[in-house]
């Protein structure tokens, strides 16, 4: 028997839903005690470590960085803790919204301990209404697409309903042998989780099966970076611009309502990420926004106000200012 730990990564960008799916996955009624997860997140403060710390499953968090380049070291440090003192039958990997999948895969192949498991599966996972402009995000977003055994096509409920079809036409245009999945509020069937693509019947479009690599017209703010040169055009990994910036903000004292609330508005498309719990005195809300779409969610846990940002190419200071003055005095 294979008793390789089987290593099942969830990739997608940022605010596609991969910590949505990760809650419906530890929902399933499926023993998931021979499971461990590992958290990525580019920010300081583990926001999405929160909202699954009660759900009865072992949880690592890696913050601060990406584990495909910067925290590649933490990773396989944290698997081969894991397998010692687990010896789980998965570990499942969420990876930070800027992760290259194809580079997570190396560091877990370059790792001391590459015998012992295997990369089993890749869920993808992305916002619907991100397939019509998905040629502002860069090489990293194709990437992911690509490296993906799943993709699942999350938020469709957004979409029109001539639009599902179309949609999932071009992936399977552009991605042969891809299978796709549309879902709302990624709602997938354990199978699709637990079970190899092969052996799946998704009605997938008929084709060679090889993959073509696809290539955005802009390559945006990704590149390839040659990392024994430092420079140049390289095909073996990716690594993400530097102009990507993550703070955090912390605080005890209630924030006052319209002054954040204006805050969000107000809020440049280079700021696009805002995720965390705000504590406004008489109630604690949990804030997810994305590119200028803002969801609140009622709230039980800490009541301290925890936010993570993540932007390209800006000053923190400015903004981290305005957040301290939408402290109620």
């Amino acid at each position: 028997m294979n008793k390789k730990t089987k290593i099942i990564l969830l990739s997608g960008f940022l605010g596609s839903g991969k910590t949505t799916l990760l809650k419906h996955i530890m929902s399933f009624d499926i023993d998931m005690s021979d499971t461990v997860i590992i958290m990525n997140e580019i920010g300081e403060v583990g926001i999405d470590g929160m909202l699954l710390k009660n759900m009865g499953t072992d949880i690592v968090e890696l913050t601060s960085g990406c584990i495909c380049c910067s925290m590649s070291d933490d990773l396989q440090e944290s698997i081969e803790g894991i397998l010692e003192r687990f010896e789980p039958r998965y570990i499942m990997i969420e990876a930070t919204g800027v992760a290259d999948p194809e580079s997570v895969s190396r560091v877990i192949a370059d790792a001391d301990f590459k015998d012992r498991v295997e990369l089993y599966k890749t869920l993808t996972v992305m916002d619907a209404e991100c397939w019509t402009v998905r040629d502002v995000f860069g090489t990293l977003f194709f990437r992911q697409l690509n490296q993906a055994d799943t993709i699942i096509l999350n938020k469709t409920d957004l979409l029109e309903k001539d639009e599902i079809p179309r949609y999932l036409k071009e992936i399977h245009e552009v991605i042969p042998g891809s299978q796709v999945i549309p879902a709302v509020k990624c709602r997938i069937e354990p199978d699709v989780v637990w079970l190899k693509p092969e052996t799946l019947d998704m009605g997938k479009n008929p084709s060679d099966g090889n993959r073509r690599e696809i290539q955005p017209n802009d390559p945006g703010i990704f590149s390839y970076f040659d990392s024994k040169t430092g420079t140049g055009r390289h095909q073996e990994k990716i690594y993400t611009d530097t102009n990507f910036v993550t703070f955090s903000f912390s605080e005890s004292s209630p924030l006052d309502e319209t002054a954040f609330n204006r805050f969000v508005e107000e809020m440049p498309w280079e700021l696009f990420r805002l995720k965390g719990v705000v504590n406004f005195g008489d109630r604690t809300l949990m804030i997810n926004s994305v590119g200028g779409k803002t969801q609140w969610a009622p709230w039980e846990g800490t009541s301290e106000t925890r936010l993570a940002f993540v932007g390209w190419n800006i000053e923190p200071d400015g903004f981290l200012a305005r957040m301290k003055a939408c402290v109620k005095n």
